[in-house]
């Protein structure tokens, strides 16, 4: 495993630890129990050999989509929400949107890798719009959204042109929309959403309302100062343990802790395509992958945390407290790793 990687990931979820224990301390010691679990995952996926992994993707892709729709029929929600993500599993739930992001990396590597550069627009087309059809509507609009950024992202990488592109973007698009669609007026929470981001940018924001966790995290970070009101202070934001678990860190520890969580983020993802750039073969695609979803997924929540986008409800990897994300980003980085050890027997420089 690689040395550095591992220590960022240990730093990061050493972070989750302090921003659960302001937001919510009785989840302590399962946030600290699920970190370690998550290094163990992240060790046992290392130690696959990436052609196995591309061999099994189509298949993990195909149980994950059944996934998705099986959470249309039989899903379930917390109390207050109404949108179904979750597959109630005994004493834990079933989140597979979080598993599709890794299933759409590996399903994408094994394709690109397969078919070199012989192939035809329907395969990934399909892919793409099924899967972030199945998720809009359960309705999880901002995590289809995300998917088929991730998707792009990774079609880029691999050197597809623009022309392809553009029409397998197009045309997963209508698929998404086809399939998804027509959940969505169920949800008028959506939009208000969005109206509620413009009212707040234009200083017309009603805190009451549909505004009030993204005004609350404003405050507590505005609050904090350079080095915050210390770890263990309540944090007064709602889901701060989850979504806004940055604002937890950032309270706790003003502006030098939330450096520090960016400059890990940072460090991470460039650490990952340092390793996909020296890999080779399906690894390289693996490992680009992953950083790009790690990257993009942390992105995107620091700046709902910062205000600058409207509230998402994506989760802040290896930080956010919760399972399903913690699974879907070890093995994520399981993939860098295991690429890490194939360009070092290599003797590729790292």
């Amino acid at each position: 495993m690689d040395p550095l990687l591992l220590t960022l990931q240990l730093l990061l979820s050493a972070l989750g630890v302090l921003g659960v224990a302001a937001a919510a301390p009785e989840a302590v010691p399962i946030q600290a129990l699920r970190a370690l679990l998550g290094v163990g995952l992240v060790a046992v996926v290392a130690r696959v050999p990436s052609r196995t992994v591309v061999r099994w993707a189509p298949a993990a892709y195909l149980l994950t989509l059944a996934l998705l729709a099986l959470v249309l029929i039989v899903g379930v929600s917390p109390e207050g929400l109404q949108a179904r993500r979750w597959l109630p599993l005994g004493p834990v739930t079933l989140q597979p949107s979080e598993l599709m992001k890794v299933a759409v990396i590996a399903y994408l590597a094994a394709f690109f890798h397969n078919h070199l550069g012989d192939w035809h627009i329907w395969r990934p087309m399909v892919v793409i719009g099924l899967a972030a059809g199945l998720i809009v509507a359960q309705p999880n609009v901002s995590t289809s959204l995300f998917l088929f950024a991730l998707a792009f992202a990774i079609m880029v990488a691999a050197g597809t042109s623009l022309q392809r592109l553009l029409a397998i973007g197009t045309a997963a698009a209508v698929i998404a929309v086809v399939v998804g669609a027509p959940y969505l007026t169920q949800f008028g929470y959506l939009g208000d959403r969005v109206l509620g981001f413009r009212d707040m940018l234009r200083g017309e924001a009603d805190v009451l309302g549909v505004n009030y966790q993204a005004d609350r995290a404003r405050a507590a970070l505005q609050g904090a100062g350079v080095f915050g009101i210390g770890p263990g202070r309540p944090v007064r934001v709602p889901e701060a343990d989850t979504d806004m678990v940055a604002v937890a860190v950032g309270q706790s520890l003003g502006l030098i802790g939330m450096t520090v969580l960016v400059a890990a983020f940072v460090l991470l993802v460039g650490r990952t395509f340092r390793i996909a750039a020296a890999a080779r073969g399906p690894a390289a695609l693996l490992a680009a992958g992953a950083g790009l979803y790690v990257g993009g997924q942390a992105s995107l929540n620091l700046l709902v945390a910062a205000g600058l986008l409207p509230v998402t409800g994506v989760p802040l990897p290896l930080v956010s407290y919760g399972l399903n994300s913690l699974v879907s980003v070890a093995v994520a980085l399981g993939f860098v790793h295991a690429a890490f050890r194939e360009a070092r027997a290599q003797g590729a420089p790292l």
